[in-house]
């Protein structure tokens, strides 16, 4: 049964988002996860039959709306699913002050990680034109990723696009996730060379503007003091 039986908002917000997947296929959605395979891919452990499900439920309850005007039909937030923001980031930063911790190993996924440096990237920061961003991870498999830039629209490929790269950046999967998290500053990673830049001067100080970090990084800098 989907009801608790009690009329209570809490019970009614557990009814709609306490199915397990549902509020990490919001939280993507709000972070700019729209096709169904970006989803699936942000999502290890998900079966595609069980993401169908859980995104026609959201449309069911009205949070999530399938447009299909575009060149690739996608999931959109309704403004009641949108209503949701404050209280997906409060939970998430009340996770960071109470359960923040270093992941697990199997937290780890670097295709994950990936795909939410992309969708944090500051694009603002970026030069025009095509851009190129090398990750080494060492020690994880994949052992590699690219970050392409096309006119300040970045996509993560993991196999090798073939064009010149701008930068290289090396780290293992731990070390990266931690600055991502804003529990390393990217400054403190250089200095003691978890985190390794090669490229010219300016793209070594491009990368400190380009690179964005996770909604929550402020809530761990205030853990951290």
């Amino acid at each position: 049964m989907r009801g608790y039986g009690q009329y209570c908002p809490v019970a009614k917000a557990a009814e709609v988002l306490g199915e397990r997947w549902t509020m990490l296929i919001v939280r993507d959605l709000m972070e700019g996860a729209h096709q169904f395979n970006d989803l699936y891919a942000g999502l290890p452990g998900i079966s595609r039959t069980l993401l169908s499900q859980r995104l026609r439920r959201l449309q069911a309850d009205g949070l999530v709306e399938r447009r299909n005007g575009a060149a690739r039909p996608g999931y959109w937030l309704t403004a009641l699913g949108l209503d949701l923001q404050p209280a997906i980031f409060a939970l998430g930063e009340w996770a960071v002050r109470n359960y923040g911790h270093d992941p697990k190993r199997d937290e780890l996924h670097p295709e994950v990680l990936m795909l939410w440096i992309e969708r944090h990237v500051q694009r603002d920061a970026l030069p025009p034109g095509r851009y190129v961003v090398r990750f080494e991870f060492r020690g994880a498999r994949p052992p590699r990723a690219w970050l392409v830039v096309e006119d300040r629209t970045p996509t993560v490929c993991h196999d090798d696009p073939r064009f010149e790269c701008d930068l290289v950046v090396s780290a293992d999967i731990p070390t990266l996730h931690r600055v991502f998290a804003g529990r390393l500053a990217v400054s403190a990673a250089l200095r003691e060379g978890s985190l390794v830049l090669d490229g010219t001067a300016d793209e070594r100080r491009r990368f400190t503007r380009w690179f964005g970090l996770s909604p929550f990084a402020p809530a761990a800098r205030a853990l951290a003091g």
